[in-house]
């Protein structure tokens, strides 16, 4: 189910590694690779040495065949059928996820015994947010507020989707959009149009794929994430541009965007103009500060020449942190630009007080 997610994606992606696999189906790395073997030997699964998204280096990654595709979409279609009961309502599992924006596994794992949908799925994060209380304080403004759109920017690792999940725990309805992985207007709309229970737009027509997103609003929906947002094609950037047109006089409208600090400026889908007028707000995430480093990094006592090492390195990244917290040589080699040495050093600095 997993790899579902990605079976059509153009290239390959961290959630593609063995890593990647281990954080995304919440099992233990040590039991990934003997899973995929057998999936391998079964033909659902295959390997093949490719470049991540944005990385130079080759790394294994696995696919599903079209056999394994078949088979996902078999037991996920098992699962859509599901019977959940949400706050007093039966309804399927699928419609119920949609609308909540969470992801085969993560439904799946909100519902009890009962087929009881909890009312918070257990956080894909291993460790709770740190230093972002001003962050989330922000986006609970904004919600409180009349702008319909808030960006929010930051680096590879730094935080952004932990901090919209914190966020949209506090919301009663909420809807995730991948953006990242549409690599067209085409794909967008019709992402959209399954994460928002809705039928496909006519994805030429910007005005048809933001009235779409905009009716969600009508009573199901009280939050729209776009998870990814950055280099994509000029049809999303129009569909964007016109939401922001038509939400500007909507306040019940709430669209967050996770947007790379990198986005490109002929991706912006806003100007000044909007940001003047209150129809967008903006956040840059900035790294943890040296306190916020020695939260992450799990070791009070670590000595403060190692602990400003790591921080002078990794720009206090939480994702990078995490990593050196666990030990994982393999996540931080697939993920950062660090070289073998520096990633020695690292774990090295991480457990000299050991």
């Amino acid at each position: 189910m997993h790899l579902h997610a990605g079976w059509n994606a153009s290239e390959p992606g961290r959630e593609s590694t063995q890593t990647g696999i281990a954080d995304g189906a919440q099992v233990a790395r040590s039991h990934v690779p003997r899973t995929l073997k057998s999936l391998i030997q079964e033909g659902l699964v295959e390997s093949r040495n490719a470049r991540l998204r944005g990385r130079t280096r080759r790394t294994v990654v696995y696919v599903l065949t079209p056999a394994g595709v078949a088979r996902a979409r078999e037991i996920l279609d098992g699962i859509d059928r599901t019977q959940a009961d949400v706050d007093g309502k039966l309804t399927d599992l699928g419609e119920a996820r949609r609308i909540l924006g969470l992801t085969p596994l993560e439904a799946v794992a909100a519902l009890d015994e009962h087929g009881k949908l909890g009312p918070a799925p257990p956080p894909m994060e291993k460790h709770a947010l740190v230093q972002r209380e001003d962050d989330l304080a922000f986006l609970k403004r904004w919600r409180a507020g009349a702008a319909p759109v808030a960006v929010v920017y930051g680096a590879r690792g730094m935080g952004k989707t932990a901090l919209a999940r914190e966020f949209s725990r506090t919301v009663a309805q909420s809807a995730w959009i991948d953006v990242g992985s549409c690599k067209s207007a085409s794909d967008f709309a019709s992402t959209a149009a399954k994460a928002l229970g809705g039928k496909p737009s006519d994805p030429e027509d910007p005005e048809a794929v933001a009235d779409s997103i905009l009716q969600a609003f009508d009573g199901r929906v009280k939050l729209v994430v776009l998870d990814g947002y950055g280099d994509v094609s000029e049809g999303i950037v129009d569909a964007l541009a016109t939401f922001v047109r038509l939400a500007s006089d909507r306040k019940e409208a709430k669209l967050l965007v996770l947007a790379q600090e990198t986005t490109p400026a002929y991706c912006r889908f806003y100007s000044r103009k909007e940001i003047g007028a209150g129809t967008v707000v903006e956040r840059h995430l900035k790294g943890l500060d040296l306190a916020g480093c020695r939260v992450m990094l799990g070791n009070p006592s670590i000595p403060a020449e190692d602990l400003r090492r790591i921080f002078l390195l990794t720009k206090g990244c939480p994702l990078y942190l995490q990593y050196i917290r666990e030990g994982d040589d393999y996540g931080l080699r697939q993920n950062s630009r660090f070289t073998n040495a520096e990633i020695r050093l690292l774990l090295y600095s991480r457990g000299t007080s050991d």
